[in-house]
């Protein structure tokens, strides 16, 4: 996908749009399906293209409602005056004038609502009794808006546009359930009212997809070149997990060109769980460009980084992020996405309190004592590692070969630096049990007996019992299966069960008075050992002087 195309280039496409639909029935359909930003977009970029004062005015008046609907009063009244000054006779425009009057001069507002009424050619047009109800709405008076509406229906019982607006006062009220029968009201009297079908999707979507789809596709056999169903297609397969399709139908109402900040705040969070990190980059800086403080894009921003790796920028993203955001605003991904970064830095005492922070933030998220656990491994602090790791185990409840491992080579670094010889051996028996648990997960691999057979070869430091014996022997036998690959841990093997028949020889020598030979059979096992350790490194410097040492 060309992002920069999709970020820029849509003007010059939306300048062919409009000199082919000069007419307003596109931003009318934004309008009615509650999509004010498109809308605003539409009748903004598609004003040069219409000749007709009429048109015009139906486009200020559109404009009007926009502004007012989106909290910016003073726009909206720029656009009604503009509308009247434009086509006196068209007297919508006059219904807006009087709805920003409602509030303060009730009276004012009534007289221009009654000027509007009698306006040659609307008298009876029920049209004017849905704007005047939509006047009221806007200043939550839901009696008369309601009382308007049933004066719309009266007048024309056929039309299905005082059935939207009811729909749209029950939604208000939180009954969705009523909203979406009125809707259905609405598209049964007007089998093209695609607001309704739209609102409808928008309402079933957390409550039954398949039916919102259904509403949407219907959408898209109506009218197939309304980019606006786009939207809320991606919406929905959004809310599905379908991040591929979320994006595609995202990415054509983007395309569309009628698109707000918000719009593309939310394209932004579609691309992140589409993995699309380097399409969502200039969409992201597009929106801070135009809202530098808008928290959700500055989140997104530094994720963003963080996924394409980009190092100290992102470090940077985030940090200003967690810096310039206030606490009770900050979220579980905020403190681990920091954490991440600080590690991946090399700044592990501040990245361990920001793991901190993620999981106190939400403790469900117990995984990250496995983080955290690292980290202190990292800085050597053995005895917090243990706790951290040990913590995650009980958390997973199965501890995969990794965590295993992980932590019992934790007890024996610990037991290496341990100087009180109790403790020593308690945490020797630990990484025992956690090694002999690795080799049962995994038994073709040489990695937990090689572990047994060095805690083993602790346990036994004068080699007396042999403890290590069996592990380096199992080593061997999968290390043979690719030696080159296995040099080092055939080495270190070889050596072990050199030194084991050694120490066995010159204990047998020393019984029979100094006398060697009944230790032959032991020697020539030392001796094949350490052989085998010269034919992998014939400067090995302890195997040769373990053959030199050895006469027979």
């Amino acid at each position: 996908m060309k992002t920069k195309w999709i970020l820029y280039g849509f003007f010059f496409s939306l300048l062919s749009v409009s000199a082919k639909a000069a007419d307003n029935r596109v931003g009318i359909d934004f309008y009615e399906s509650g999509m004010m930003g498109s809308a605003k977009i539409f009748f903004l970029n598609n004003l040069p293209a219409l000749t007709d004062p009429s048109a015009r005015a139906e486009a200020y008046y559109y404009l009007g409602e926009c502004y007012l609907t989106l909290g910016q009063r003073d726009s909206a009244r720029f656009y009604y005056d503009k509308g009247v000054a434009v086509q006196p006779d068209y007297p919508y425009n006059r219904i807006g004038q009087g709805g920003l009057k409602l509030k303060n001069d009730p009276s004012g507002a009534e007289s221009l609502f009654k000027e509007a009424l009698g306006t040659k050619g609307y008298k009876k047009d029920a049209t004017l009794q849905v704007a005047i109800a939509r006047a009221y709405l806007h200043e939550g008076d839901v009696a008369k808006t309601m009382e308007y509406l049933n004066r719309a229906k009266e007048l024309d019982d056929k039309s299905g546009l005082p059935y939207l607006v009811e729909g749209d006062v029950l939604e208000m009220q939180g009954r969705t359930g009523d909203a979406c029968a009125k809707y259905e009201m609405a598209v049964y009297f007007s089998p093209n009212c695609l607001g309704a079908y739209l609102k409808q999707a928008r309402l079933y979507m957390s409550t039954n997809r398949s039916l919102s789809l259904e509403k949407l596709n219907k959408v898209c056999e109506i009218s197939p070149d309304f980019c606006g169903v786009y939207s809320s297609l991606g919406e929905l397969h959004e809310m599905s997990g379908n991040s591929k399709a979320a994006a595609e139908n995202y990415t054509k109402f983007i395309r569309s060109g009628y698109y707000d900040t918000e719009n593309l705040l939310r394209y932004a969070g579609i691309l992140y769980f589409d993995k699309q990190y380097s399409e969502m980059l200039p969409v992201l800086e597009q929106v801070l460009k135009e809202r530098p403080d808008n928290l959700v894009a500055k989140r997104l921003y530094a994720y963003c980084l963080a996924k394409r790796e980009d190092g100290e920028k992102c470090l940077e993203a985030i940090r200003h992020f967690i810096e310039s955001t206030p606490e009770d605003h900050q979220i579980y991904q905020d403190f681990l996405c920091y954490a991440e970064q600080l590690a991946a830095n090399k700044n592990y005492e501040d990245a361990q309190v920001y793991y901190a922070k993620a999981l106190l933030a939400d403790d469900k998220h117990q995984e990250l004592n496995k983080e955290i656990a690292d980290i202190f491994v990292k800085t050597n602090q053995l005895d917090s590692a243990v706790v951290y790791y040990n913590r995650y185990i009980d958390f997973v409840k199965e501890a995969s070969a990794e965590d295993l491992l992980k932590l019992g080579r934790c007890y024996y670094n610990m037991a290496c630096r341990d100087t009180v010889a109790v403790e020593q051996q308690a945490e020797l028996v630990k990484a025992d049990s956690l090694f002999a648990s690795l080799s049962e997960k995994v038994p073709g691999s040489y990695v937990g007996y090689l572990w047994r057979a060095r805690v083993n070869s602790m346990l036994d430091p004068e080699t007396v019992e042999g403890l290590a014996k069996p592990y380096y022997e199992k080593v061997v036998e999968i290390a043979l299966n690719n030696p080159e690959r296995y040099k080092r841990e055939l080495i270190e093997s070889y050596k072990y069960l050199g030194y084991y028949h050694y120490v066995i020889a010159d204990g047998i020598t020393t019984k029979n008075n100094g006398n060697p030979d009944p230790a032959k059979a032991e020697y020539g096992e030392a001796k094949e050992f350490f052989s085998k350790v010269l034919t992998l490194d014939a400067k090995d410097e302890i195997a040769l002087k373990a053959l030199e040492s050895i006469k027979l």
